[in-house]
């Protein structure tokens, strides 16, 4: 079978993203990557150099997207549907925080942490978004004030995370989660 000579970046990062989530960071090699997208390893080294390269590269464009969808969110004026929004989108890609996970893990074995930075900062902002939001929330009497900022966003980040073992649709899973977030569990 005759091998492509060229693939297109969006498959290229499709195919990390599956390869990265299925294997993890160590078992990832551009052998699997090249097999999966029908080309050589040559081809994928016309791209990036190496695995840490096209890993970041990968997360960068994931975290870029998400920062623009965040500055769509900023927009809404109603904050339980600004709320449900910021939800909504890191709900929909919550199976890509593995992989964000990973930078840690990358920034410890690479020879080049450098370049982990600018995902980083965009991670930051992602986090300072999610603060702008609570605090709005806090002044319109939505959230109680003296619950910490930084607590009520990590609560927020860590509900994307449980599975959704009742399988409920992605309505039932926001509409609890704003639930438990603006009234928690008390009677």
């Amino acid at each position: 079978m005759a091998r492509k000579k060229r693939i297109e970046h969006h498959e290229l990062m499709a195919e990390t993203e599956k390869l990265l989530l299925e294997k993890g960071y160590n078992a990832f090699h551009f052998r699997l990557l090249s097999e999966r997208l029908g080309v050589g390893r040559s081809t994928i080294y016309e791209y990036y150099a190496n695995k840490d390269e096209l890993i970041i590269a990968y997360i960068h464009i994931f975290a870029f997207e998400r920062v623009e969808d965040c500055k769509k969110i900023m927009k809404i004026s109603d904050i339980k549907e600004k709320i449900r929004e910021f939800l909504r989108i890191f709900l929909k890609y919550s199976h890509v925080q593995q992989v964000i996970t990973m930078l840690t893990q990358m920034e410890e074995q690479s020879k080049d942490a450098e370049r982990v930075k600018p995902v980083r900062e965009l991670s930051r902002q992602i986090y300072l978004y999610s603060l702008e939001i609570i605090k709005e929330a806090k002044q319109t009497g939505l959230l109680r004030k003296e619950v910490d900022n930084t607590f009520i966003s990590y609560i927020m980040f860590n509900l994307i995370q449980i599975p959704n073992l009742r399988k409920q649709s992605e309505e039932e899973r926001l509409n609890e989660m704003i639930d438990f977030i603006l009234n928690g569990v008390g009677a």
